[in-house]
């Protein structure tokens, strides 16, 4: 059904002996919820289907039949298949102790069995033809199943009472419908009974009641459907604890086999806290939902050199930097390269940039993102992982370096074998300051981790290129992808062009295309997408002569003015509207977001069409319908677009990007104060305020159940889209605004805020609209309220959501408005008698903090904060607007600090001292960068 990206576990769907092993899971709607819902739910799994309608002659399905006495032949002849084929469920039972296959008993491999229905306990005699009427020549076999499968036969008895031995050590949940279904044969309607609902004598089973009949037991329409939730629920429960339990099985099952023939025995990995690892923030972006591999045959060279590069055991240049102009194909290539090395088991984790996901956009999750990758591709680093978290909670808020030290190259130090890490993408970092600190990172690590390597891309960049150019630790390959000086580029685009439009157009035509394209693939795979679009009523021969015509050759703006062009122009202020909600949006939005942002009333159906017309530039995802840009060079044209005036010509898109934050925003707003699907109380339904967020083990499936994903966009943007809008003008949904700042609701936007880790991004928001003059007085008022409350409270909200209400609210200052309302609305909570502030504490008459005198001060580029130089040796920051101290003093001069100055864009600090140096330091982390500039004789005033 999928194939999963970068597979850890199978789900295998088998249905009863009437069904089909497709139709039996899809609604009346077309929707195959294994095919359509599930790959996007679980991205590491791989998702199968078994049935007794199973051709077993068929190339693609793999038969039990054959596998009791061909097993290694099965083995011999998958493993002479495509390497890119995933890899082959292979049934095997009473494997023996001298089999050398790497076959595992069902049993010993199995988590968790979700049973849908009633148990089986026999059918009155018939044939398998009588049941199952689409059985073909290729199951006339099959009735030998009947004989084992009657009323009470011994075969049947024999099978449950394995079941009741084998549950002891397998999870089983029985789903149950409560909603009888029609018996067309007997014109009557029949039930489960709920004592049949799970075999006798299974003590550890679960029942779940389903509100469904016997047939919709296992067809869900739609990703709301309550029945999908409810399974989702369970079944990521299984998904995410399974590997882990799979694993140690494994290592008894060896261990038990390894004795019988007199062997060594394996140490069953120690008990960790998988919790720890489940709470470290990953960024959800899949690459594969726009990146693909290399089409066989192409890129030869380039993979040659990079694995080479990896082969090597002694390496003196541990980074290799694929730079290359935009659009030449090397997130194509990293995604080659990174399967190469999963099936090697030499893959440690990977980041792949994005400027169309706020979380992708920034280094704040890369180390925590691939610590969890760590665990997936080298499990025996799991307890290391968890170990480093456990020891070192308040990690995340501590530096890039501080964390990859310990989240990354700490863990590695237990493995001897090379780890490759791949990075794609890192100028789409928007941060120059992170991408500076990130390479910097990155290059002490390698330094003093001597298994690790670092896979990069990027486009040519100055900050890239100013910590790397000098470095004598990386292997650079720059402009080899596009260079037409390289025959093979040429050939790899001929390749790509010839295979895509076989049977499109005229050899002669094709080769006319591929000189077009310069060697530029987003040039070749973007017309190519073009012509074989079956929603565009333009031939593709007519498609070919504007291509042609085109008076630069490899200008990929020239290929999407195109493509714009042909929107026809009643379809136009749609389209324009259209992109730039896609532009401003902090993640990839869903086709129904689309359907409810768009105002399109006088021409219906126009998003539905311009989707369409539009898959040569946009991807919609399959299974979750998010829709994607296909490459940065697009996201970069619409910016362009975005200066040019309303009313501009046709050939040039204008985009009112203002209007769609306002959009947006209002969207956002409206989702937040949804009776139904909006902020409400106890949102992730805890039973207990005693945990912290991180202790709770099913916390991800409960936000993934209770906090839909609409929700959780609206909760960590809505700020920034009410600032993108016109701030010169009165703020149309100051009422919205104020709503959402008023209690209870500001509390339960707090839930959702810790539970999604996105505080940081909320008090940073609060910051910026604070300042913002078209809100009333009122609604300034609230919003620096709330702001105190986040900043004083950070840590008990950050890590307890319940604690908002117990640690939070009852210690708030006396005056403070979310006090006042909150205790009103919550008078069960603690009451203090004594103690309480009247306020939080206003801007002091003088800033107290270093112990010797003061000679420079500045502030920041924003206004937001203070930066201030002494005798005492260090530098201090200062929040502007409250005067309290931000962080610790930043340590590293050996004398009095004379001077400092923030950086024009507030990423850094400099500062000059009687000690003769410069020096240069992080603004947010405090963390010194790089060494002391030295060079003056004297006082740096």
């Amino acid at each position: 059904m999928a194939p999963g990206i970068d597979p850890v576990v199978d789900i295998v769907a088998i249905h009863g002996l009437q069904g089909h092993r497709d139709k039996t899971w899809t609604s009346d709607n077309g929707v195959c919820w294994l095919r359509d819902l599930l790959p996007s739910d679980f991205p590491n799994a791989r998702i199968l289907s078994y049935g007794y309608d199973a051709d077993v002659h068929s190339r693609e399905c793999v038969s039990t039949q054959t596998i009791g006495r061909h097993a290694q032949g099965l083995i011999d002849a998958l493993s002479r298949k495509r390497e890119d084929s995933p890899r082959a469920l292979v049934i095997s039972h009473n494997q023996s102790l001298e089999s050398k296959s790497r076959l595992r008993d069902v049993l010993v491999s199995t988590c968790a069995v979700l049973f849908f229905g009633t148990p089986h306990f026999g059918v009155e005699g018939t044939t398998f033809a009588e049941i199952n009427p689409r059985s073909s020549l290729h199951m006339k076999t099959t009735d030998s199943i009947l004989k084992d499968l009657q009323f009470h036969s011994t075969e049947l008895e024999n099978i449950q009472n394995d079941w009741l031995v084998a549950s002891e050590r397998i999870k089983s949940i029985f789903f149950s419908e409560d909603y009888p279904v029609s018996d067309e044969r007997n014109e009557g309607v029949f039930n489960v009974p709920h004592p049949l609902a799970v075999i006798p004598g299974d003590r550890n089973a679960t029942t779940i009641i389903l509100h469904a009949n016997h047939r919709n037991l296992v067809r869900f329409s739609s990703r709301e459907n309550d029945n999908y939730q409810t399974v989702h629920f369970y079944l990521k429960g299984c998904v995410s604890n399974g590997p882990e339990r799979i694993r140690k099985n494994w290592v008894r099952e060896d261990n038990c086999r390894n004795a019988a023939q007199g062997g060594p025995t394996l140490e069953i990995p120690n008990n960790f806290d998988k919790t720890t690892i489940l709470q470290l923030p990953s960024v959800a972006f899949a690459p594969s939902s726009v990146h693909k591999a290399c089409l066989p045959g192409t890129r030869r060279a380039v993979l040659e050199t990079i694995s080479h590069w990896a082969e090597n055991d002694t390496p003196n240049k541990p980074i290799f930097w694929l730079c290359d102009i935009a659009g030449a194909g090397k997130s194509t290539v990293a995604m080659s390269a990174m399967e190469s090395w999963q099936k090697q088991g030499v893959l440690g984790g990977r980041f792949f940039f994005s400027m169309s996901s706020n979380d992708a956009s920034t280094t704040e999750k890369l180390c925590s993102t691939i610590a969890r990758d760590l665990v997936q591709y080298i499990p025996e680093l799991a307890p290391h992982v968890s170990r480093a978290v456990t020891q070192n909670p308040s990690i995340m808020r501590g530096s890039l370096d501080e964390q990859f030290q310990t989240l990354v190259t700490g863990p590695l130090q237990h493995r001897q074998g090379r780890v490759i890490l791949v990075i794609d993408a890192v100028d789409e970092c928007t941060s120059a300051s992170q991408r500076k600190q990130l390479l910097e990172t990155l290059s002490t690590a390698v330094q003093g981790c001597k298994n690790l390597r670092i896979f990069m891309t990027s486009r040519p960049d100055p900050v890239i290129e100013t910590v790397l150019g000098s470095l004598s630790i990386k292997s650079k390959l720059e402009d080899r992808l596009h260079s037409v000086r390289h025959r093979d580029n040429i050939d790899d685009v001929a390749i790509y062009v010839g295979q895509t439009l076989d049977g499109v157009l005229s050899k002669d035509k094709i080769q006319r295309l591929v000189e077009k394209a310069n060697g530029l693939f987003i040039w070749a795979s973007t017309a190519c997408r073009m012509l074989t679009d079956e929603a565009t009523l333009n031939s593709p021969d007519s498609l070919y002569d504007r291509l042609i015509s085109l008076d630069q050759r490899g200008a990929i703006d020239k290929v999407y003015d195109l493509i714009f062009e042909r929107i026809d122009e009643e379809s136009h202020p749609v389209l324009c509207q259209m992109l730039a909600l896609l532009l401003v949006a902090f993640e990839p939005l869903t086709f129904d977001d689309m359907e409810h942002l768009v105002k399109h009333t006088r021409v219906p159906g126009t998003v539905k069409g311009l989707l369409k017309n539009l898959g040569s530039v946009l991807s919609t995802e399959p299974g979750t319908n998010l829709i994607h840009f296909r490459h940065l060079t697009l996201v970069e044209y619409l910016q362009r677009c975005s200066n040019f005036p309303a009313g501009g010509s046709h050939k040039r898109i204008s985009l009112d990007v203002i209007n769609a934050h306002g959009q947006a925003a209002s969207w956002c707003l409206q989702h937040l104060k949804s009776r139904t699907d909006g902020l409400k109380f106890n949102i992730c339904q805890l039973e207990s305020s005693f945990y912290l967020n991180k202790q709770i083990p099913d916390l991800d499936i409960r936000i993934s159940k209770f906090i839909p994903r609409r929700l959780q966009y609206a909760s960590s943007h809505w700020l920034f889209h009410v600032l993108g809008m016109d701030d010169k003008k009165p703020c149309p949904l100051e009422d919205d605004v104020g709503y959402i700042l008023r209690s209870p609701q500001v509390l339960y936007w707090m839930e959702v805020l810790s539970f999604t880790r996105s505080v940081p991004r909320a008090i940073d928001g609060l910051r910026a609209l604070s300042d913002n003059m078209a809100l009333g007085e009122e609604i300034r008022w609230r919003i620096n309220d709330t702001l105190r409350c986040l900043i004083a409270f950070l840590v008990p909200i950050q890590d307890s959501a319940p604690h908002i209400y117990i640690s939070a609210l009852p210690f708030m200052p006396k005056k403070s408005i979310l006090r006042i309302e909150g205790l009103g609305k919550n008078s069960e909570t603690l009451r203090v008698t004594q103690g309480l502030e009247e306020a939080y504490p206003g801007f002091p008459d003088s800033l107290r903090g270093h112990s010797d005198s003061v000679w420079a001060v500045a502030f920041s580029p924003d206004g937001s904060r203070i930066v201030s130089g002494s005798s005492d040796q260090t530098i201090r920051l200062w929040d502007a607007k409250t005067g309290e101290p931000v962080g610790e003093p930043l340590r590293g001069h050996s004398n009095s600090v004379l001077a400092v100055a923030f950086s024009p864009d507030g990423s850094r600090i400099v500062s000059g001292s009687h000690d003769d140096t410069i020096r240069l330091w992080d603004a947010k982390t405090g963390e010194p960068v790089g060494e002391p500039l030295r060079g003056h004789s004297n006082s740096v005033w």
